[in-house]
This record gives structure tokens, C-alpha cells and sequence, in this order.
């Protein structure tokens, strides 16, 4: 049913600066998105994808999380989305091109327009990424 949804529809961003390929699951509480790595990536480095793309993945699931509780939940437009902290972060390795990054976040705590997520990123059953993210919430997208 998610996977159906077209990625477009829940985040403000667009190509080519899109890194999430599909929602897998969503819950209140957590999110999970897909993103192969291709070359054309523009944060793709010799073969692999930088960390800053990797932190951009992480940041576009929050994103499509609060996408689609906004589009399908409380019926509203997509909002914007900043990176108010990335705490923690630890990369054991960066995906290379053609895997499948699987990243699932869990909301710790919503206060206001503010939300805490702890995230796990995933390659196959290897996880290769942890952090937590401190994401505010801004103004409706003009899409």
C-alpha cells in the first residue's frame, strides 16, 4: 500500500535532490523508506554514497513521515522541514552503488513543530548508519 504512493506527494524536495525512493511503513511512532543507490546520485562519491547524502536519506524519511501524516492523516499540505541537530551519528560503512538502503526512524519526542527521531539505517540486515535527528518543522510547501 505505501510503496504505491508516489514519493513526490509527501516531500517538498525535488529531483534531483529526492533520496527516498519509496515508504515502506508508517506508523505514528516510525517510518521506514527505501532508496536504492545509483550513480546519478548527486551525492554519490567514487562508487559509495557520501555521508552527507546518507544524513539527507535519514532527513527525507522524517520528511515522508510527516508528509504523509499531513497529506493523508490531518488532510493538509506538505510542510517544509529543517535539520535543527544530527546527534550521535555513526556510519560503520557507506551504501555503495546499486544497494538498497532501508532506513527506519523512531519518534522519541514531538514537542510543538519539534521532533526527536533516533534512526537506523540498513543494507540488506546490516546496519551500517545510527544517529538521532532533531527535525523542526517550518511553513506549508508552495507545492
Amino acid at each position: 500500500m505505501f510503496r504505491e504512493i508516489d514519493i513526490l506527494e509527501l516531500l517538498p524536495q525535488r529531483p534531483p535532490f529526492v533520496m527516498v525512493d519509496h515508504l515502506v511503513d508508517y506508523s505514528e511512532t516510525q517510518t521506514t523508506c527505501e532508496l536504492t543507490i545509483r550513480p546519478d546520485n548527486v551525492f554519490c562519491e567514487n562508487g559509495e554514497l557520501a555521508a552527507s547524502g546518507l544524513i539527507e536519506h535519514i532527513a527525507q524519511t522524517c520528511a515522508a513521515r510527516l508528509g504523509y501524516y499531513n497529506k493523508y492523516i490531518l488532510k493538509t499540505g506538505v510542510r517544509l522541514g529543517f535539520i535543527g541537530e544530527v546527534k550521535n551519528l555513526n556510519i560503520l560503512r557507506l551504501p555503495r552503488e546499486g544497494e538498497l538502503v532501508e532506513t527506519t526512524i523512531v519518534v522519541e519526542q514531538e514537542i510543538f513543530d519539534v521532533t526527536l527521531v533516533r534512526a537506523e539505517v540498513r543494507v540488506g540486515g546490516e546496519v551500517i548508519a545510527t544517529t538521532g535527528l532533531k527535525i523542526a518543522q517550518g511553513e506549508q510547501s508552495s507545492e
